[in-house]
């Protein structure tokens, strides 16, 4: 058989792979693409104003393939926290659960954008050019959640999303291992697996194993409740409003995206079933405190969130003090810990209670551990495997698993961003790498690296700025030089300092070549190395020196 140019089918990774978030992979065949996700990551804090973090798609608009569409596998923010950055560039129709595109849609609004969502049903199968993607149900800790079985003519790709093996999940549909099983008969070329939690032997616990936890917390508490996670963890806000109508309490959602994520579930069906214990914050003020339960984002202690408010004391209308319960249920996500702690610290100066996933089982994980990532490999059978979703040392201990379950080791491919392979007639070798990288989200605006790098110098080493003003006529000084110092000195002598510098510039500028002073481009870098210089030797300083020269 003679194969062509159409057989082919690459894999490119932008995002995803060695870091937890910006998950994007694009798959191209005969000059036409499908990208599968399109996630964002939350900025550290030392990025200095920037708000988040997107993939780079330079890839993209070099390649410029047909955009078939852009598939969600389901409406976490590390998945589709990026698809309004997608589409400004690259239009196209978005696919996925009615509840994930959802959260697109309100991600869209955010952003002043509107675009073509197309809900798709659980098993369902979609035909675009050269791809038949089949939509395959998977327990994570978010409603339609989807696995994608990906036909090609060069093979079948399963894609798992993020997923756990939850034989008891809160909605009453279990994980469907026939449906893998199925696609292990067929023959499956490529497996690409979640790897968030590689790391942990045995099994993830069921998400409803915190039914127990969670009511014998609200059973024991006397005043308020406050239960905070992820706005998105739709299944968890079932639970906590489960137990309150059971325990006589009323679940009141605070802040403008757990109203809104509150709403959706209500919409599309998650939380239909509880839908009577849900009140606006608007309507409690009759209520004693020990029948409300408060939903609240802010577990990872973001500074804006509604937790981090109400333990201010700077929420509107919502206390917390003496007697209070608070639970955060969720993992302290790396990076955030002295925020988390701080947050908790003040919380408990309250006098609230405070739970959390160090001193109590509050949190269950939405991802597989070993004992299901080895399942899956076994349900499935590949003959080749590439670990997704996770930094390098999640991808790593995946590829062992794969290897230990039976997959060859020179089949078993480990990749990082900016990494591709190409799979021909049931055979795959790696391509090319691509281009890839990160992009700053400031508010709604773009922020080039090259800018957030000068922030960070700026933080580090401090700034002087310098103002000189030059006649035009004779290229002289008009008026000493204007200096002021940020962050390098403080307290009564900080004047003294900068009338040093300023004096031993002037007497620098009386000595210069005339030729400097009559450039002021020139003039700038000058002063520049000159002020560097200064700094350095009397105080061991290196501050970022900016003239700014006026000619008059």
């Amino acid at each position: 058989m003679t194969h062509t140019l159409d057989d082919r089918v690459k894999l490119s990774v932008l995002g995803g792979l060695g870091e937890i978030g910006l998950n994007m992979l694009v798959f191209e065949c005969a000059g036409q693409a499908l990208v599968v996700d399109a996630g964002m990551m939350f900025a550290a804090e030392r990025a200095l104003g920037i708000d988040v973090i997107v993939p780079r798609l330079t890839y993209l608009e070099r390649v410029r393939p047909k955009l078939l569409g852009i598939i969600v596998t389901h409406g976490h923010e590390d998945h589709i926290g990026a698809v309004p950055y997608l589409l400004r560039q690259f239009p196209a129709p978005v696919y996925g659960d009615e509840l994930s595109l959802g959260f697109v849609r309100r991600r869209l609004r955010e952003n002043e954008l509107e675009a073509e969502l197309r809900p798709v049903k659980p098993y369902s199968r979609l035909v675009l050019g050269p791809f038949t993607v089949e939509f395959i149900p998977v327990t994570h800790s978010i409603p339609g959640s989807f696995a994608l079985a990906i036909t090609t003519a060069a093979g079948l790709i399963i894609h798992t999303g993020d997923f756990k093996i939850d034989d008891s999940p809160v909605d009453g549909k279990p994980f469907d291992r026939e449906a893998f099983r199925r696609l292990g008969e067929r023959g499956v070329t490529l497996l690409l697996s979640d790897s968030t939690n590689a790391e942990q032997v045995g099994r993830t616990p069921s998400e409803s194993s915190l039914r127990t936890v969670l009511r014998d917390l609200l059973s024991r508490a006397k005043g308020r409740v406050f239960l905070s996670i992820f706005s998105s963890h739709l299944h968890r806000i079932r639970q906590l409003a489960e137990l309150s109508l059971e325990l006589g309490r009323f679940v009141v959602p605070v802040g403008r995206r757990m109203v809104e994520s509150v709403r959706l579930g209500l919409e599309f069906g998650p939380l239909q079933p509880v839908a009577q214990a849900f009140m606006s914050l608007q309507d409690t003020d009759f209520l004693p405190i020990n029948r409300v339960a408060y939903l609240v984002s802010g577990s990872q202690g973001e500074p804006l969130s509604a937790l981090v408010k109400i333990a201010a004391q700077a929420y509107p209308g919502v206390r917390v003090s003496e007697g209070d319960t608070v639970i955060l249920s969720s993992r302290f996500i790396p990076g955030n810990e002295r925020a988390i702690h701080a947050l908790v610290d003040q919380l408990f100066r309250h006098g609230a209670d405070v739970y959390y996933e160090t001193i109590a089982p509050v949190h269950v994980s939405g991802h597989a551990s070993s004992g299901e990532l080895a399942e899956m490999i076994q349900l499935t059978r590949p003959k080749y495997f590439i670990p997704v979703h996770g930094e390098y040392r999640h991808l790593s201990h995946h590829r062992r698993l794969a290897i230990q379950c039976g997959v060859p080791e020179k089949n078993c491919l480990l990749l990082q961003d900016g990494d591709s392979v190409v799979l021909k007639a049931g055979e795959i070798r790696r391509a090319d790498a691509v281009e890839f990288g990160r992009v700053m989200v400031a508010g709604s605006e773009m922020v080039d690296e090259e800018l957030v790098k000068e922030r960070l110098a700026l933080a580090r080493r401090g700034a002087v700025i310098v103002s000189l003003a030059l006649s035009r006529a004779t290229g002289k000084l008009v008026a000493p030089p204007e200096i002021h110092c940020c962050g390098l000195f403080a307290g009564d002598g900080a004047n003294l300092q900068v009338r040093r510098a300023g004096e031993e510039l002037a007497e620098w500028l009386e000595r210069a070549d005339r030729s400097v002073l009559a450039s002021p481009e020139r003039l700038k870098g000058e002063v520049e190395r000159a002020l560097g210089a200064y700094f350095r030797h009397e105080f061991g300083l290196s501050p970022v020196v900016m003239p700014c020269v006026v000619e008059i």
